[in-house]
């Protein structure tokens, strides 16, 4: 889908209402190089800003094993989000956002200048975790900074009285255990793949650096097959807990094997 415009989880939720919750959904929200000057769709010879493509397969013909995953650990004890509306977070445990974002990470700078361009040019690197009852933390990076508002811009809405934690430090540790959670499943299933197709956070790219390709080829050398994807705005996918959802600063990667 493309990376502007889409609802993300409006969407995975009316295809899981049309198909079945049984289905299997994986792809990402297309992403310009962090460019953010607009996303495209193409296909054939046809082209828009505001759609989808999608490769619709039949699972009684193409076995499908994928996983959408961070591998980001979550630092320190969790705080509140005191005020938010929509993606803007104003204030974490009654302090204004920006405040103790930098705090926490050990950054005490007077400026408001310099404390908004310091976290323009680190904030992807630290992706707040929303805690979640009976499931998995949802990742949320925080994009930009909002002056008039004086607000932390999400990449998607965090409720207001949430629980969110930091992330640790970005680290090899993160791919690897990217990498050992594909390997995981492809043990359990005994299974393999004719091809693999990746669907990797553009955060990550920013993140990791080399270290995001470094991932992509683990993950191939896993399921040794041919591999094709791209750099996204959102990525889909069933994350540990078996759930279709929109990820946020995730690699979400799916292996198709034709059945005999």
């Amino acid at each position: 889908s493309d990376g502007g415009m889409l609802d993300g989880e409006g969407m995975v939720r009316y295809i899981e209402k049309l198909a079945g919750p049984d289905i299997s959904m994986f792809g990402g929200m297309a992403g310009d190089d962090l460019s953010f000057k607009g996303t495209w769709i193409f296909t054939q010879g046809k082209s828009t800003d505001y759609g989808m493509a999608a490769l619709v397969l039949d699972e009684s013909k193409i076995e499908l094993h994928g996983l959408a995953f961070s591998g980001w650990k979550p630092m320190g004890v969790p705080r509140t989000v005191t005020k938010s509306e929509g993606n803007l977070i104003y204030s974490i445990d009654n302090r204004p956002a920006l405040e103790i974002y930098l705090h926490l990470l050990g950054e005490e700078i007077s400026s408001s200048d310099d404390q908004i361009d310091f976290f323009d040019r680190i904030g992807v690197h630290y992706p707040f975790q929303i805690e979640r009852e009976n499931r998995e933390p949802k990742m949320c990076n925080p994009i930009g900074y909002d002056r008039e508002k004086q607000a932390l811009i999400c990449e998607s809405d965090v409720p207001q009285d949430s629980s969110l934690r930091f992330s640790t430090p970005p680290d090899f540790d993160i791919i690897e255990t990217v990498i050992d959670k594909a390997d995981e499943l492809k043990n359990e299933y005994n299974a393999e793949a004719d091809a693999l197709l990746i669907f990797s956070c553009a955060g990550r790219l920013s993140a990791l650096g080399p270290l995001a390709q470094q991932e992509n080829e683990g993950i191939q050398k896993v399921w040794n097959a041919p591999m094709a994807g791209f750099y996204t705005y959102g990525e889909y996918g069933k994350g540990i807990n078996g759930k279709h959802e929109i990820h946020s600063t995730t690699c979400s990667w799916v292996a198709l094997k034709e059945k005999q």
